[in-house]
């Protein structure tokens, strides 16, 4: 008899004896008498759900399913493979990558007597379940998926934060801390944090991005210059690795190459500014060294500040950065991992220039800098940039009041030679409601996110809440905003305020925000500048199984303007 035959004449008669788990299966719980319930470790880590399964249902599994080495449990298989019938019955791979974070999304963990576990794996004696290591109820996760976690950092303000691509449990965050910059680590997604100390003789600016095999971290922060560190332990000791630049330099940003097809691979690159001059640099050698720093604004018609940078599939790098005056946000192109540069195209013509007022901004007003990210993926919008920034609806003015400001996406399919322009938010409150501060990141499923702060839940357009959006349709149509803070936020009384930017970064099945926040968590009145963290799961695109996904199923509705 083959193996595959034995596997179904396991699955549906066969006592099966021997167990991979601690934990036993009872028969007399399952639905159908004909199934031997034990033998369904075979195709996977148990989970009590399985005990609804029918033997009519388990025949849509595939003949070698227990060679699959997806840890997700057999009641899953089974309702992927009547959701998605085209998935392969052959092969070594017949589930997406993606499969185990869409069950996590769904499901929250395997379920075993009331608690769910996310420590599953596969070897060659089986899979197998760290029944040590439960973590929540089924209770308590239907309250955490239609909830987010805040969590308190420490006093700070202007954020960024970074998921390792190797480990999503391990991830880095700093801030602009009292003293300097200050850097922080999780390794349990996000869930606890631990401050790993001030840089040394550091100022602020915290940018942070990780290699693509997530065994370093890179950091930097303005000191006398562009101090940039590396971390090798996920962010708990940081060192110096070099420093980039000289004068009075500003608003710095860090990017690594991290397509799998790009030539210029784990390539660093870094953007900053020193004296409205837009200035560049670059490591092929994991930032032990940096090339001669370079001038990309041509004229005082593109001197800026707020510039970052992002690359494609192919390794193109995209140097985008809004002007001093006139409303221009210009992008320049290179096709050779950062030697030379195409001349300045530009991106939009903005209402507003560098920054202005608002209720919520009145002293150190909103700047319009850019957050940019490209679709490294395979899907239907593959190497679309896009970038978000904050605009006025209207000719700025001087008087806080009179000035509407709204988060703006620009998206080009072209390699930044054409631009269109869309709005994510409402647009009929936008005399009543302010946004700003967004930052951008596309999603491993192709999705765009942004995240911005709003006025909307304060009445008067001076307290704050972070919210999200999402596109599925490559920044086309929004879904309608998503409010991640519990709490609202009085403006502070402080001339520094909100700063100047917040961060993000996400996984397939969750995504870290992080902002400064106001609340006073002992009540009253006062002042209480904090670092928060916000996780917040999100849903995996609908069309996990295919190389794209489908346009509208997160698009509510859209609001789109013209360059």
């Amino acid at each position: 008899m083959s193996k595959n035959l034995l596997l179904l004449l396991l699955l549906f008669l066969a006592p099966y004896g021997g167990g991979l788990f601690a934990q036993p299966v009872d028969q007399s719980r399952g639905v159908d008498p004909s199934v031997d319930y034990e033998s369904l470790k075979l195709i996977g880590p148990w989970d009590d759900r399985n005990y609804g399964l029918r033997a009519n249902e388990l025949r849509v599994l595939s003949a070698n399913e227990s060679e699959q080495r997806t840890p997700v449990p057999a009641f899953y298989r089974v309702e992927l493979r009547l959701r998605y019938p085209d998935l392969p019955t052959s092969g070594e791979h017949q589930y997406p990558r993606s499969t185990l974070p869409r069950f996590r999304v769904e499901y929250g963990g395997v379920l075993i007597n009331g608690h769910l576990y996310r420590s599953t794996s596969k070897s060659d004696a089986g899979f197998a379940v760290d029944l040590t290591k439960p973590w929540l109820t089924v209770d308590e996760w239907q309250v955490r998926a239609g909830a987010t976690s805040e969590i308190r950092l420490g006093p700070g303000a202007e954020t960024a934060v970074a998921i390792n691509p190797a480990d999503p449990t391990k991830v880095v965050a700093g801030s602009n801390g009292p003293g300097g910059q200050e850097m922080f680590y999780s390794s349990d997604g996000a869930a606890t944090w631990t401050s790993a100390g001030i840089l040394p003789n550091s100022c602020c600016d915290p940018t942070i991005a990780w290699s693509t095999d997530g065994t370093r971290a890179y950091t930097v922060t303005l000191g006398a210059e562009n101090d940039v560190y590396l971390s090798e332990d996920n962010g708990q000791t940081w060192s110096l690795l070099d420093v980039v630049g000289s004068g009075f330099v500003d608003k710095e940003y860090i990017h690594v190459d991290s397509s799998s097809s790009s030539v210029y691979k784990d390539n660093l690159y870094l953007t900053w500014h020193l004296n409205g001059l837009m200035k560049f640099s670059r490591s092929t050698n994991g930032g032990v060294a940096w090339s001669s720093p370079i001038n990309l604004s041509v004229g005082a018609s593109q001197e800026g500040i707020g510039s970052d940078i992002t690359s494609d599939k192919s390794g193109d790098l995209y140097y985008i950065w809004p002007t001093f005056d006139g409303g221009m946000t210009w992008v320049r192109k290179s096709a050779d991992g950062g030697a030379t540069f195409a001349p300045a195209v530009q991106v939009v013509d903005t209402i507003a220039s560098y920054d202005f007022p608002i209720p919520a901004m009145p002293a150190r007003r909103v700047f319009m800098y850019t957050s940019a990210d490209t679709d490294l993926t395979n899907g239907g919008f593959a190497d679309s940039i896009y970038v978000a920034y904050t605009d006025t609806t209207g000719p700025a003015s001087e008087i806080a009041a009179n000035n509407h400001s709204r988060i703006q996406v620009a998206y080009s399919r072209d390699g930044g030679a054409t631009w269109t322009v869309t709005t994510p938010h409402e647009t009929a409150d936008s005399n009543t409601v302010d946004r700003f501060h967004p930052w951008l990141r596309v999603g491993p499923d192709g999705r765009v996110y942004v995240v911005y702060y709003d006025t909307r839940d304060g009445g008067d357009r001076t307290t704050v809440d972070f919210y999200f959006s999402v596109s599925a349709d490559g920044a086309q149509t929004w879904s309608a905003p998503e409010r991640l803070t519990s709490v609202s936020s009085p403006k502070p009384s402080d001339s520094f305020e909100w700063g100047d930017y917040n961060g993000m970064d996400l996984v397939v099945d969750e995504l870290i925000g992080i902002y400064t926040d106001n609340r006073n968590e002992g009540g009253g009145g006062g002042d209480s500048v904090d670092v928060y963290v916000v996780e917040k799961p999100i849903e995996a695109s609908g069309a996990l199984f295919t190389d794209g996904f489908e346009s509208g199923d997160t698009a509510a509705w859209t609001s789109t303007s013209s360059p």
